[in-house]
């Protein structure tokens, strides 16, 4: 049987599943199970993939283990045999009496009988595996990202691929669509509408909702994703209502900067006459000139892992790291030793390198963004997924701006006028906008491959105003720097691929308006306006 008759097969028989269970829904779940390779005594967890917290255990006896209980509405869940971590099984438990058979070794290939919700997720993997065998999708991935004896792809293959790939990824989005409007009342139906929308506009998350059957508006994640709406469409803003004033900006690459050499940055700042300063990975506090020459260079004195930078008005300079602390911690069965954050050093130098003071700030764990304003200084914590603020002299904290969307270890932020925070919320595919109490104000951006949408796993990585009204936007994986006017966004060519994989972009801008990026291997990038 050819893919498409099996498709078709599947959706005939989900059909007859949705017909002859449509009577009145079992209130509790029964999961039996019966696995092979396991000893009577062996003990199997079953957790929530959305709330770990929620867990049960069940003994095996004659081979056989039983859960009982209880779901508010159809979810993933995770089974695993203790001592057996790095076999699991994930799949979907809903109120009804399933049944579970496989080996312990290679639970992934388990048999799943009696959920509705499972036959329905599995008619839609079919369809999606059929679609990616078409386009040749883990080939084509394995081609752009291979570095074995091929060697790296040219730049015209990468585009064609790249080519390939955004077309495969519209017909993605499109059977997404067309499977949901085919199964309005399936509540795997429901799952996908929250994936869909993840990092979508306030009307495209409403239009995936309105697809659903009206029956389904009581579930607890349709209930809430109609409140996330609510809640978008308060602040959304288009560009022309919140960047009136500056219009057709145009950014090229200043090729006479001098910045090759400055290899290694992690974050910029900008002193008041236009240096800028920069920390690198390894602790020293560098100054560069607009030109792009070296003016000075000291150690930063920290006794952390150096993270951001930051100048006042006086030039004394802020530098952070991130204090690392090696734990013990289990994972799938083995212990390991791995770095964990656990706070935030703060040292404030003089222009000349020399320790002023330190600067104690409590309630951050890691620190990916700072900034200066005024008598504040704001401090990005990705681990938090926050941005504190806090006086300037005491450290004493004012006021927070919480429930971040972060990913990829990356978090930061720009300020405008003493009292606008400007947050790359990558996580949420968008800008969002707050005042210095962290109440939201504006939001821009969804997710998306257009010159208005943010691309990626997560973006944008970084954000920042310009003094005429524009905004610049920085975006990695590809490296795609955007400004922004009252007409929309502009790409900034010229601009080569500052890192690799999903890695942050340190992005500082001027007072004449020149936006300086970092790469830790190609240096400093200098972006000027042009006509």
């Amino acid at each position: 049987m050819n893919t498409k008759n099996l498709s078709r097969f599947g959706a005939f028989m989900l059909v007859l599943v949705l017909a002859v269970t449509s009577c009145k829904p079992s209130t509790t779940f029964k999961i039996t199970g019966t696995l092979d390779g396991i000893e009577d005594g062996s003990k199997v967890i079953l957790m929530s993939m959305s709330n770990r917290t929620l867990t049960d255990t069940a003994v095996v006896a004659n081979g056989t283990f039983t859960f009982t209980g209880s779901v508010e509405e159809p979810s993933m869940y995770y089974l695993m045999v203790d001592g057996k971590r790095m076999s699991t099984l994930s799949f979907y438990n809903e109120n009804a009496k399933i049944t579970i058979k496989g080996h312990a070794d290679t639970l992934n290939k388990a048999v799943i009988e009696g959920s509705k919700i499972q036959d329905e997720a599995n008619l839609y993997s079919e369809r999606v595996k059929a679609l990616s065998e078409k386009f040749k999708v883990n080939e084509l991935r394995t081609e752009m990202y291979s570095r074995g004896a091929q060697g790296v792809v040219t730049e015209e293959r990468k585009k064609e691929i790249e080519a390939i790939l955004d077309t495969y990824t519209l017909e993605s989005e499109q059977l997404t669509i067309d499977y949901i409007k085919e199964f309005p009342k399936a509540n795997f139906s429901v799952i996908l509408v929250g994936r869909a929308t993840s990092g979508k506009s306030a009307a495209i998350v409403e239009e995936y909702i309105n697809m659903l059957d009206p029956k389904l508006a009581q579930l607890p994640s349709v209930v809430k994703m109609r409140e996330t709406v609510t809640e978008m469409k308060k602040t959304e803003v288009s560009m022309d209502s919140f960047i009136p004033n500056a219009s057709n900006l145009t950014y090229g690459v200043d090729n006479t900067f001098a910045g090759k050499d400055h290899k290694n940055v992690i974050y910029l700042a900008v002193m008041t006459n236009d240096n800028v300063c920069a920390i690198t990975a390894d602790g020293k506090v560098l100054v560069v000139s607009p030109t792009g020459a070296k003016v000075a260079e000291f150690k930063s004195v920290l006794n952390s892992k150096p993270s951001v930078i930051a100048v006042d008005k006086a030039d004394n300079i802020y530098v952070l790291g991130t204090i690392v602390e090696k734990k013990t911690v289990e994972s799938r069965g083995r212990s390991m030793q791995v770095e964990t954050p656990t706070g935030v050093e703060c040292v404030v130098l003089n222009s000349k390198g020399v320790k002023v003071r330190d600067l104690k700030l409590e309630g951050l764990i890691t620190a990916t963004g700072v900034r200066v304003s005024e008598n504040n200084i704001l401090v990005a914590d990705t681990r938090g997924r926050l941005i504190n603020i806090y006086d300037l002299e005491t450290g004493a904290k004012k006021s927070a701006i919480e429930k971040l969307r972060t990913c990829c270890g990356i978090l930061d932020f720009g300020v405008r006028n003493n009292n606008e925070v400007l947050v790359a919320n990558l996580g949420a595919f968008r800008v969002n906008g707050y005042d210095f109490t962290g109440a939201p104000t504006i939001a821009f951006g969804q997710r998306g491959t257009g010159i208005d949408e943010f691309h990626g796993c997560c973006n944008p990585v970084s954000v920042a105003f310009l003094s005429n009204g524009g905004i610049v936007s920085v975006e990695k994986d590809p490296t795609r720097i955007k400004v922004y006017s009252k007409e929309g966004a502009k790409k900034i060519e010229g601009i080569d691929e500052l890192v690799k994989g999903c890695a942050y972009i340190p992005m500082i801008v001027d007072s004449k308006d020149n936006v300086y990026l970092a790469s830790k291997t190609d240096g400093i990038v200098k972006c000027v306006s042009v006509k």
